[in-house]
């Protein structure tokens, strides 16, 4: 279903942050709602596809203590997830970079082609099962929208956000992410153990 961004990776990213971090989560995505247990950021390459791309990399998960999952490269059981990936887009040298500072992302369709606004967002929304399989039934790629950085400080990024996914449900929310850098390695790994 989402050929840029393996949720199984996104889902991996479940895990990284610390209690103090977390943020809002409105809406549901294909029927499914999510209460914000905590929140991780990293500056991170990503494969999108047959592209590596820099970017900023946000997790807003429903289950707590993540950064040190991830940073063990394990991926939790029965998770769901936000992740948001931001990056400012150079057109003339087609490369993509972590944001260099606030402002508003685009959400763009991974899976549609063209090329991506000056700050580009790919969203995924992800449940998972005990096994840390990803539910495609439960999980979608957004493809409207737009997050807005209000804050970047040491991989720490905190914003808003309000995205519209391949279902036609939207969903709008904060997150105030905390540093972690386990997340950077956890996404350029290509597996990943199944946790608790």
């Amino acid at each position: 279903m989402v050929r840029f961004v393996p949720i199984a990776i996104l889902l991996g990213a479940l895990g990284c942050g610390s209690g103090s971090a977390g943020g809002s989560f409105n809406g549901v995505v294909r029927g499914q709602p999510m209460k914000p247990a905590d929140a991780i950021s990293s500056p991170a390459r990503v494969s999108l596809g047959p592209i590596s791309a820099d970017v900023g990399g946000v997790v807003l998960t429903d289950v707590p203590g993540v950064c040190g999952r991830v940073t063990a490269n394990s991926e939790p059981k029965n998770g769901k997830a936000l992740v948001l990936f931001l990056a400012d887009f150079n057109r003339q040298t087609l490369t993509a970079t972590a944001p260099a500072g606030p402002g508003t992302f685009d959400v763009v369709n991974p899976n549609a082609p063209g090329i991506p606004p000056l700050h580009a967002a790919v969203v995924t929304f992800g449940v998972n099962d005990a096994a840390c399989e990803q539910i495609a039934a439960q999980s979608a790629v957004a493809t409207s929208g737009a997050v807005k950085i209000t804050s970047i400080s040491g991989g720490a990024y905190s914003g808003t956000y309000t995205v519209g996914f391949e279902t036609g449900e939207v969903v709008s929310g904060d997150f105030h992410a905390t540093s972690c850098p386990g997340l950077a390695t956890y996404l350029s790994t290509p597996t990943h153990s199944c946790g608790g």
